[in-house]
């Protein structure tokens, strides 16, 4: 119940005070909770049955309960509202929380209507994706990204971590058509990428992790080799696309030769994972005015960073 007793609050940030009650033999019961209230002088008191159906609790107890409050606290006013079972919403749950189990489960005679193409498979996640979608503000273009980092991740909650540039999937798109390199921050990202694409397009996708220099650097600076890599393309990545799916210390590199070069990135893709520094230079990216497609927090990864990418590869 705390959970949704926080959510209550914050829908309702001018209201003094929001509490649950329990009925029968639990506490804090519901005179309990009133008794709280009026100690803090509080007039007025809606109270929301948490029931899916109509029963004794909502159509008897609760409502004797009130009359008998009531001659406790005469000036205060009581409201019950009406059961959770009653709203449409609730139905609506119910479906999607089915559909959910539909997409994950099949018997002998499902498998046999599973498609068969790699083309068809895609398709047909892609529409089950966008049916368990919460509603989201993004334009078309950053759906499709959205539906793919999803896709990538096997998770329909990843979607509302999403974050975008106003033009970032615009600059994506503009940079791609323009034959524009691609910087990645390990060998797994650029792995990944949709190489027939970038040929169509004359993208050159580049990872200098591996780079003997770059080792050299990073022993002598005391810096990852991901951080070293970065700093190493310096002024290459000027209009460039980079694509960060790892390491976090590779986009504090960036945002820092953004910070003392005023290098230009045409779009960033910040995607790095884990508990030390992911969130905070995600952060940090989004500060910067740069284009770009970040998954909010510590969530992350190679997977979800390629799979943005090869969004704008497609819608390019």
């Amino acid at each position: 119940m705390v959970y949704f007793v926080e959510k209550v609050k914050a829908a309702f940030p001018s209201v003094a005070g929001v509490d649950w009650a329990a009925q029968s033999f639990n506490h804090p019961s519901l005179e309990e909770v009133v008794e709280l209230q009026a100690w803090k002088g509080i007039r007025r008191v809606y109270i929301m049955p948490f029931f899916l159906f109509d029963g004794k609790h909502s159509r008897e107890d609760i409502p004797v309960s009130v009359e008998r409050i009531k001659s406790c606290y005469p000036d205060m006013e009581f409201s019950i509202t009406s059961i959770l079972g009653t709203d449409t919403l609730l139905a609506d749950l119910v479906v999607k929380r089915i559909r959910e189990a539909h997409a994950e489960i099949s018997d002998a005679a499902g498998m046999s209507e599973l498609p068969a193409m790699p083309e068809a498979i895609e398709a047909r996640s892609m529409e089950i994706i966008e049916s368990l979608l919460p509603p989201l503000a993004c334009s078309p273009g950053e759906l499709q990204v959205v539906k793919r980092i999803v896709h990538a991740a096997g998770d329909i909650e990843i979607a509302q971590l999403v974050r975008f540039h106003p033009q970032a999937v615009a600059a994506g798109i503009e940079a791609v058509q323009g034959g524009k390199p691609i910087y990645t921050d390990v060998k797994m990202v650029a792995t990944g990428i949709n190489r027939k694409k970038t040929e169509k397009f004359g993208c050159t996708v580049t990872c200098a992790i591996d780079n003997p220099e770059t080792a050299r650097a990073a022993e002598n600076n005391g810096i990852t080799r991901a951080a070293a890599a970065m700093r190493s393309t310096g002024s290459q990545l000027n209009d460039a696309v980079i694509v960060i799916g790892n390491a976090p210390t590779a986009l504090f590199a960036l945002i820092e030769l953004i910070d003392t070069t005023g290098i230009k990135p045409a779009l960033i893709i910040g995607m790095p994972v884990g508990f030390v520094g992911a969130k905070e230079s995600k952060i940090e990216l989004m500060k910067r005015g740069i284009p770009f497609i970040a998954v909010e927090g510590n969530r992350g990864g190679s997977a979800l960073a390629i799979a943005a990418l090869n969004a704008i590869l497609k819608l390019a």
